[in-house]
């Protein structure tokens, strides 16, 4: 153990070595992976905090469900009690049309415009919110109302939302298909370079094998090489990353605060962040593999 421990040790003191040694070349492999890995980055940074803006949009969704007028009372709590029956719905809330009246009145500065009204023209309204707004959840209970002869019209206001969900899912699509061309990309350019770096030692290779190193030992230096590469490039890419979202968030914040929103713009070090070194390096050690499986 500890002389694998060793060897392991030894192949990142020469892998650093060699970084060093070509610092500049280094920089430049590093800052061309960082900005590969930036763009997808981006994608998914906009992504992740547009989902979270609709989950929590997604917890006030509700149906809307106005009252024929002049309706019974008994009537009306029959509908209430057989909406909040339901298991698809979590709180049924009716408001009268007095009610209604008392808080559109609210919102006027003119409040004697609305009290010099003939009659009241709201309706007496149920405002159910459902268990969640997927699809399967609000279509029986949007055709259960639908079929009372108490209910005059119905509005669905999570239905906006669904088509804002399908959209992040088409955008988080598009985004993993970005991703996965820069990827390649990425692979190439690493591979191409790794391969550089075993023509340069050739000579240092052909004595090792004359003294019997094994073929893992050979090729270990350069896959740690190209892991260096990937987690280089992946660090560069995280903090562009940051320092974008470091650089938007005061305007983002200036345009929520105009919509009366308390939106800001996050960037998760730990799950986006992390995301990203790990795929960028893992992307780094195969590209070196490929490199080293050509050479063979």
């Amino acid at each position: 153990m500890k002389n694998w421990f060793n060897q392991h040790m030894h192949t990142m003191q020469l892998v650093s070595l060699r970084l060093r040694e070509h610092w500049l070349n280094t920089l430049i492999i590093w800052m061309v992976i960082g900005i590969t890995v930036t763009l997808p980055g981006l994608l998914f940074v906009s992504i992740d905090n547009l989902q979270g803006v609709a989950r929590n949009i997604k917890q006030d969704a509700q149906i809307s469900v106005f009252l024929k007028a002049d309706l019974n009372g008994n009537l009306t709590q029959r509908l209430i009690n057989d909406t909040q029956a339901l298991p698809q719905v979590k709180e049924v809330r009716y408001v009268s049309k007095d009610d209604a009246l008392a808080q559109l009145s609210q919102q006027f500065s003119q409040k004697n415009m609305l009290a010099d009204l003939p009659q009241n023209p709201l309706p007496d309204a149920l405002f159910v919110t459902l268990v969640d707004t997927q699809p399967a959840t609000v279509k029986p209970v949007q055709d259960a109302l639908h079929k009372r002869s108490e209910v005059e019209e119905l509005v669905v206001d999570s239905v906006w939302i669904e088509r804002l969900h399908s959209m992040l899912n088409l955008g988080k699509r598009i985004a993993l298909i970005f991703a996965l061309l820069l990827g390649i990309a990425m692979i190439t350019v690493i591979s191409n370079t790794v391969r550089m770096q075993v023509l340069t030692h050739e000579a240092e290779i052909e004595v090792s094998r004359l003294i019997g190193a094994t073929h893992s030992f050979i090729r270990r230096p350069f896959l740690y090489m190209g892991s260096a590469y990937g987690l280089g490039g992946g660090i560069i890419a995280v903090l562009l990353l940051a320092g974008i979202v470091w650089s938007l968030k005061q305007p983002v914040q200036l345009l929520a605060n105009n919509y009366q929103s308390d939106f800001q713009l996050v960037f998760h070090l730990v799950n986006i962040g992390g995301f990203i070194l790990c795929i960028s390096t893992v992307i780094g050690w195969i590209a070196a593999f490929i490199a080293l499986k050509q050479k063979r």
